[in-house]
């Protein structure tokens, strides 16, 4: 054999051997043989099946080919850039985790599967967005699998990018192509979607004892390094029981024209901010295309880039961060913490007020926080309030949110208490979710609260004072907004267009100002000086559906 031959030897015995550790008692609906057809539910319940799918995808040609945006194969789930202890990347110690390519090995577990099963063929349903990068995307998972399993039938279902949101939030799919952003700079922003009654594990059925208890012990750890010990190790569990394939680590490569400076791309949270934008031009109006509308408004129930990404610029929290990650005065001017690190005090500044002339208080964002919590707004964020003394939903069910330990001492103050030290509470304050939220409004909006410009208050730099569905949506400075004077642009246009190459005309006619490029057009504009890329702390997967099965 050749280097590469040997290699690849090397990679399929390793492989193979995982495989087979992973044992036929984990195994359901055990047959001795394949014969006829089985149900999705059936098969994706199947642990050899699910690692057949993960390894099936040549995740290179992915990145190189389909994307050619600068993203990264990956193999784990939390990305690498987002969590450092001492300077070291979490990465370092799960970078040869989860399933690597390998065509081969995957057709061993296919056939393994099969056996175990009992079935000869299957066809699964790949859920995907509408755009064209999600298309694409999908087309090119489809080919591989069915071209290295033999007997299934992948049919792509593509849907608008909110529609896509609600079937995975149902559970409806067997495959779905999606992505996770960070949400702060820690492992748990990934991990804690696949505990109990959270994000990915509701949607794909997963509940694993041992991963459970391995994150609730990194939580209650005291220093980042044992912490993020055990978050590896659980992250371990997760990946080879295999609910979740991960396939690459975002990247974006973009055109922006000369006279656009200022905006800042977001590594974790928004996708960008506007606050610092500018154009050199009298009029001070930036133009934009987007491939997906706003889904919701609503803070308690948004859990998309792009809702979260037009918060951030329409509304504001306690704190902010820059492009750098270092954390700004929001809302609140100043802050402090206790010497335990269980009790954070916010001093709210008094000239914060809502786009209706109101002041922003404290009360604001313990009301927004509660309702989050109260399991009557069915929020899908709750969870990521879990540091909070009264938050769990034990402790809801007896007390109800009146116990959740936020309150507004007075207008200007605002006090939280903690189940543990959180070291990265004030950049977690800047995630969208924590932003406040006014009671009398919401309760006067009811069911239409978040759902078209008007059925919202603002209290950032810009307002949204135009929506239309699907077409296009409009912000517009802010002068109620506290630091209205350094905000120099005017205007913010943004049109829904799906098509990449739609937008690229749009750009080089001149209507738009910034274009995100797929890899149609990265070559093309490659030596342009108008192209920039950089790593998002992103990770897209693949979800198999497994449904209510459970692995211990």
């Amino acid at each position: 054999m050749d280097g590469g031959e040997v290699m690849k030897f090397k990679k399929r015995v390793s492989f193979l051997t995982a495989v087979a550790l992973i044992g036929s008692s984990l195994l359901t609906g055990c047959s001795s043989s394949g014969g006829g057809s089985a149900t999705p539910e059936e098969v994706l319940a199947n642990q050899n099946a699910r690692v057949a799918i993960a390894a099936a995808v040549d995740k290179q040609a992915l990145c190189d080919v389909i994307l050619n945006t600068g993203a990264t194969v990956s193999n784990y789930f939390t990305p690498k850039n987002l969590a450092l202890d001492n300077g070291k990347d979490y990465t370092e110690a799960t970078k040869d985790f989860g399933f690597k390519y390998d065509e081969d090995a995957a057709k061993e577990a296919w056939d393994k599967a099969k056996k175990e099963v009992g079935f000869d063929n299957v066809t699964l349903e790949l859920l995907t967005y509408d755009h064209d990068s999600g298309k694409r995307c999908a087309e090119f998972l489809q080919g591989e699998l069915q071209d290295a399993l033999e007997g299934l039938t992948v049919e792509v279902k593509s849907l608008p990018f909110k529609q896509k949101l609600v079937e995975e939030t149902a559970g409806n799919f067997d495959l779905s192509y999606a992505g996770w952003g960070a949400d702060f700079p820690d492992p748990l922003t990934y991990l804690q979607t696949m505990e109990p009654g959270n994000q990915f594990a509701k949607q794909v059925g997963y509940n694993n004892d041992k991963f459970n208890k391995l994150v609730s012990e990194a939580k209650a750890s005291k220093a980042a390094t044992e912490a993020y010990k055990k978050y590896s190790e659980a992250e371990k569990i997760m990946l080879d029981d295999c609910y979740l394939a991960p396939l690459y680590q975002k990247g974006r490569t973009y055109l922006e024209k000369p006279y656009v400076s200022g905006i800042t791309n977001f590594t974790w949270g928004a996708d960008y901010s506007y606050i610092n934008a500018d154009v050199n031009k009298p009029e001070k109006v930036l133009n934009l295309a987007i491939e997906s509308d706003i889904p919701t408004l609503d803070i308690s129930k948004c859990t998309d880039v792009v809702s979260f990404t037009v918060m951030d610029n329409t509304m504001e929290g306690l704190t902010r961060v820059d492009d750098k990650g270092k954390v700004l005065p929001g809302v609140a001017e100043s802050w402090n913490v206790s010497e335990d690190g269980l009790t954070w005090t916010f001093k709210l500044r008094k000239d914060s007020k809502w786009s209706n002339g109101e002041p922003v208080t404290a009360k604001d964002f313990e009301y927004s926080w509660k309702r989050t919590l109260d399991p009557t707004t069915a929020s899908e964020y709750g969870y990521i309030m879990s540091d909070i003394v009264g938050s769990s939903t034990k402790e809801i069910e007896a007390k109800g949110v009146d116990g959740v330990a936020v309150k507004a001492v007075d207008d200007n103050t605002l006090e939280v208490k903690l189940n543990r030290p959180v070291s990265y509470f004030p950049e977690l304050m800047s995630f969208q979710v924590f932003f406040p939220q006014n009671q009398k409004f919401v309760e006067q909006q009811d069911k239409k609260y978040g759902t078209s410009k008007d059925a919202q208050l603002y209290n950032g730099p810009f307002t949204l004072t135009d929506w239309k569905m699907e077409d296009k949506y409009v912000m517009t400075k802010n002068p109620n907004y506290w630091n209205a004077d350094k905000i120099k642009l005017n205007t913010i246009n943004t049109k829904i267009v799906k098509e990449t190459g739609a937008q690229v005309n749009l750009y080089e006619d001149g209507q738009i100002d910034r274009v995100l490029l797929d890899s149609d057009y990265v070559d093309k504009y490659k030596d342009s000086k108008e192209i920039h890329d950089y790593i998002m702390a992103s990770t897209f997967l693949l979800q198999l559906n497994g449904g209510k099965a459970k692995t211990k």
